[in-house]
This record gives structure tokens, C-alpha cells and sequence, in this order.
């Protein structure tokens, strides 16, 4: 029983991880993880960016805390239902949490032979536990705590437990069933429902990445690649050294700055900086090339782009040619 017990957490662990990882890939704004982790830290839950990626892992994931959950599902706007379900495999998957055991029809031995009469009567000899039924909607063991009642309220609550904890498991694994049939290798099971299809999603299909759009300040942290601003952005600055090309890019109608390497491999490091002191770095996964996330920047010389690789570090500090006078775009209508 307790190999089994493993086995069915472990499965709920990695439904939390696939989850949670949902949330992260279908936010409109396609936040990397170092500024969700930030959003989640200045609602006042510690965590860091390592940790964080932890809980999204695909293989072997760290479970996830319920306050990072609440808080994750805050930041990105998530439904309200998908909270429910995320608590439940969290609860699920903490293999600490024990359930009541319901007693035998026929009653505790003690019960039996005791006359009826004296079943009746209220006893302050042994007090019966109070299950705080709430946990299981937290996602936590239930706790229980010893309470004054009489002995017939003693006979009749395991059954109530029994009963609430059986209803708490019946939508656990329902709803767990739900979610087993999603794959993050849509190109292995055809293509994946439509979002309005499913339980789990409320309301239109997120817009497309290309669709995201930002102003100066609104920019901090966001993805370029999932941003208008690539469409007029240009190359102002470059560097090259150890076999390395770094570009500071620059787009005007965002008025928003970002760095990009190439020829650098994994664990080198991208950063761009503005002169308020605001910075975004990237830290390369695979392949040969990456950039950071962006800053405000009213104009490329208010910002730096930086790559420090185990080759040395490299700047873009050198004009590029034939890149245009940028233009600073007016602030957005608040129409």
C-alpha cells in the first residue's frame, strides 16, 4: 500500500508541474521566469527564480508551496477553478496527508458493550476530535483538535468525516482524470482542444504572442520575441570579441531597449541595463544565440547590452552602420 500511495503522488506532483507550467506558458504577456518569480516575491511569498523553475520542471519536479500557488495563480490572472484544481493534486501529491478512517458499522467494542443508557449521557472523561475540514480546500492535512461534546456527538462525527473526506477524494480524482490527458507533445497526440472546450479555461482564447503590446515602463521584463516592438526594432550597438557578436537592439515606437549574443553556448549570460539602473538578463538554455527580456530605454544611448561567457565579457559599444536616428514615440492615447 504505501509503494502505491508513492506512486499516486508522484503522479499528482507532475499533473501540479504540468499545470502550473500552463498557467506560466499561456499568459498573454509571456513573462519569463525570473519576473514572474518577482511578481510572486512582492505579493509578500518568498521565492526565487531557480527554485520556481523547480516547480515547472517536466521531469522530476519539486512540489510546488500552496502559498506560490495562490500567489502564481494571482499574478497571472488565472480562473478561479483552476485554483481548486491545483490545490487538490497539491494536496494529493503531499504524501503527509492522511485521510479519517471510518469506523466499523458495528462501532467500537467500548460502544457495544456499554449499556445504552450510558451512551446517551454526556461525558467529560474523553473529548472527540474536531476535523478542520477547510484544510482539504487549502490543499493541506486536515488538523484535529479535541473538543468538548457529548458522547453522542462522539458516535455520529467519524461518520460525518468519513463522509466529507470520501466527497474531498471523489472530486480530486475526477478532476484528476480531467487533467492526465493533456500532453505539453501536442505534435505526438494531433492538435490540442480548444481552450473553450475545456473545464479548466474561462472565457476567449488567449491573443496571439504577436499581439502583445507595451510602452516604455510596461516593457520591464517582457519577452521581445512575444512583443510588437521587434517589428521596428534595429541593431544601434554592437560588440565582438572571443568569438562572440553582442547587439544592443532599440525599438523606437516602444521606446524600450534589449540585448542579443551570438555564438555563445550554454550558461552564458545576456544582460541589458538602462541608466535608471533598471536591468534584465537571460542566462542561455541551449543553442548558440539568446537575448534578454527588455527595459525602458528612451533612446539606445541609455542603455548598455553586456554578455559575460566563460570566454571573457564582451559590450556593444560600437555604432552599427546605417541604423536610423530613432524617433521618440508619443505616450499612448488614453483613448
Amino acid at each position: 500500500m504505501g509503494v502505491e500511495r508513492d506512486q499516486h503522488a508522484n503522479a499528482a506532483r507532475h499533473e501540479l508541474a504540468h499545470l502550473l507550467r500552463t498557467w506560466w506558458k499561456d499568459d498573454p504577456k509571456k513573462v519569463t521566469q525570473e519576473s514572474l518569480a518577482r511578481q510572486i516575491t512582492e505579493r509578500g511569498v518568498q521565492i526565487s527564480q531557480e527554485m520556481l523553475s523547480r516547480y515547472l520542471k517536466q521531469s522530476r519536479p519539486a512540489l510546488a508551496r500552496p502559498d506560490v500557488i495562490r500567489a502564481m495563480h494571482q499574478v497571472l490572472g488565472r480562473p478561479p477553478q483552476d485554483l481548486t484544481v491545483a490545490l487538490g493534486l497539491h494536496a494529493r501529491a503531499n504524501t503527509r496527508a492522511t485521510l479519517p478512517v471510518e469506523p466499523s458499522p458495528q462501532g467500537p467494542p467500548s460502544q457495544q458493550d456499554a449499556p445504552a443508557a450510558a451512551q446517551d449521557t454526556p461525558s467529560t472523561d474523553r473529548a472527540p476530535l474536531a476535523t478542520d475540514t477547510a484544510a482539504f480546500d487549502r490543499g493541506e492535512a486536515p488538523v484535529q483538535e479535541p473538543v468538548d461534546a457529548p458522547a453522542v456527538t462522539r458516535r455520529r462525527w467519524p461518520w460525518a468525516a468519513a463522509a466529507i473526506a470520501a466527497a474531498a477524494v471523489a472530486v480530486i480524482v475526477v478532476l484528476t482524470a480531467a487533467m492526465t490527458d493533456r500532453d505539453d507533445d501536442t505534435s505526438a497526440k494531433g492538435p490540442s482542444p480548444s481552450p473553450t472546450a475545456s473545464p479548466f479555461f474561462a472565457g476567449p482564447p488567449s491573443p496571439t504572442p504577436s499581439t502583445v503590446k507595451c510602452w516604455r515602463k510596461t516593457c520591464y521584463g517582457v519577452d521581445p520575441k512575444y512583443a510588437t516592438c521587434r517589428e521596428d526594432a534595429t541593431t544601434y550597438y554592437t560588440g565582438d570579441g572571443h568569438g562572440i557578436l553582442v547587439e544592443l537592439r532599440f525599438s523606437p515606437s516602444c521606446q524600450a531597449a534589449w540585448a542579443k549574443m551570438t555564438g555563445t553556448t550554454q550558461g552564458d549570460v545576456v544582460r541589458i541595463t538602462n541608466n535608471a539602473g533598471d536591468t534584465r538578463h537571460y542566462t542561455q538554455q541551449w543553442g548558440h544565440d539568446a537575448h534578454s527580456p527588455m527595459v525602458e530605454a528612451l533612446n539606445p544611448d541609455t542603455a548598455k547590452a553586456c554578455a559575460s561567457t566563460s570566454r571573457g565579457r564582451v559590450c556593444a559599444t560600437t555604432p552599427a552602420d546605417s541604423t536610423p536616428a530613432p524617433t521618440p514615440s508619443p505616450a499612448p492615447s488614453s483613448s
